[in-house]
């Protein structure tokens, strides 16, 4: 039986992923980081943040973006990680190549098996559960049949909620009709998950500071 599964899922602030990342039971040398939600953004400068952040904690950085690649580079780069960053963006455009890539399978049998920790902001944070149908906007390129995340946990994460975002959060959450049940995070909050226990915990902007 493998060890129990962990993941990160936040919504903009990455105060406190280097804690996290401390308190893995193996400490992570190499992480990949998952850029593609934001391949089609002007500027994504969170991005050179969260590389920033596993480098600042000691970590060799592999990129991963699978809008280009294949199962086989996907497989290949998972195989010598120990922790796997996907970022935000465009949420449909992050689940198409999710599948494509075939990121889908082998994440996850990797994450639930223990083997491989998960840290997701915000897309990357709901892409960790059961929907992404709330994260569903006109200007998203993404092409996909089926808005179905990887099922690591059983809640969506509904990210940037101090944004405006409070009403249409909790008429999500209170829709019978809802995919799967709904957490609401501000941009200075993160849900933090052990094998099938999780919390909230506060996560403001990262200083910088190790």
């Amino acid at each position: 039986m493998g060890s129990p599964q962990r993941l990160f899922l936040g919504s903009a602030g990455l105060g406190a992923l280097p804690a996290w990342l401390a308190s893995l039971p193996v400490a992570p040398r190499r992480a990949a980081l998952v850029p593609t939600a934001a391949n089609r953004l002007r500027s994504a400068p969170f991005v050179r943040g969260a590389a920033d952040l596993l480098v600042a904690a000691g970590m060799v950085v592999e990129r991963l973006d699978l809008e280009p690649a294949a199962p086989y580079d996907v497989e290949r780069v998972l195989g010598r990680v120990q922790v796997v960053v996907v970022t935000g963006g465009h949420a449909m455009f992050l689940l198409q190549h999710v599948r494509r890539s075939g990121f889908d399978r082998l994440a996850t049998a990797a994450v639930s098996g223990g083997g491989l920790a998960y840290a997701g902001i915000s897309a990357g944070a709901t892409l960790a559960g059961p929907d992404l149908r709330p994260l569903r906007a006109a200007d998203d390129p993404g092409a996909v049949t089926s808005t179905a995340g990887l099922g690591l946990v059983p809640f969506a994460v509904l990210p940037h909620r101090d944004r405006g975002r409070a009403a249409r959060h909790d008429r999500l959450a209170a829709d019978p009709a809802r995919p799967c049940p709904m957490v609401s995070i501000n941009d200075d909050q993160a849900v933090t998950v052990t094998g099938t226990s999780w919390e909230i915990r506060p996560s403001g902007p990262w200083t910088g500071v190790p």
